[in-house]
């Protein structure tokens, strides 16, 4: 199976000064895990989570055999690290537009916008989190679904101003972000990584349509829709 390629590897880590340094033990150990972490995405993009060794995760993140076994006790428990960091941090820029004003149009569309731009610009992460993971053994993938299902509870700020009834059940919430996160899969199996933007579209409409009264959800097709979201469903608003 093809991997990123080096240009989309993280950059090397930095090197902790040879010799003494004002450094704490405990600074020096929070350090190294960071860096292992950091370097994560990239060996695993590049080799995959089965074929991946400690060793190459060591190499990548600069650090000694030592200091990956002071912090982790095998690959497992470093790429689970990984993974949660990476969602987190993914988490907290989908959590903004979410929470903010305007409509759920436009919340949706913010999200997703700076999402997709987020993925496109870090492809060994966006491998990471949506191939890798879920395919990274029982304890990986469960936490995988776990997260869609905080991802899908992002659904709920984003329709605020929307009427109980009119807002799908709390079931649905996953549903909606697996379908989204299978075509993000789909698209980076695929080598298009860097193309993720131009799903925000229909992406927005795929959300909407959950929302939306039956056929009052516009064609993702039009290039107004592309260039703003919510403008080409104003109609939603009158209908709803």
């Amino acid at each position: 199976m093809a991997r990123v390629s080096a240009g989309s590897r993280a950059a090397a880590p930095r090197r902790l000064p040879r010799g003494r340094h004002a450094l704490a033990p405990e600074e020096v150990l929070r350090d190294q895990r960071e860096r292992l972490i950091a370097a994560v995405p990239g060996v695993v993009a590049e080799k995959g989570y089965e074929a991946m060794s400690v060793a190459d995760i060591v190499r990548a993140a600069a650090v000694s055999r030592n200091a990956f076994y002071e912090n982790f006790a095998d690959k497992r428990e470093c790429f689970a690290a990984a993974h949660e960091a990476g969602h987190e941090r993914f988490f907290e820029i989908l959590t903004g537009p979410c929470e903010g004003g305007g409509t759920i149009e436009e919340r949706v569309g913010g999200s997703l916008t700076v999402g997709l731009a987020a993925l496109a610009g870090e492809p060994a992460l966006a491998r990471t989190l949506f191939v890798e993971a879920p395919a990274a053994g029982e304890e990986a993938a469960l936490r995988y679904h776990e997260w869609l299902g905080r991802y899908g509870k992002l659904l709920r700020a984003a329709a605020a101003e929307l009427s109980p009834d009119a807002i799908p059940p709390a079931e649905l919430e996953p549903v909606i972000v697996g379908g989204i996160a299978a075509r993000i899969g789909g698209e980076i199996l695929r080598r298009r990584t860097g193309r993720l933007p131009e799903l925000l579209a229909p992406m927005v409409d795929y959300v909407l349509a959950f929302y939306a009264p039956a056929g009052t959800v516009s064609s993702a097709s039009s290039s107004a829709s592309a260039a703003k979201p919510g403008a080409a469903r104003s109609q939603r608003r009158t209908a709803a």
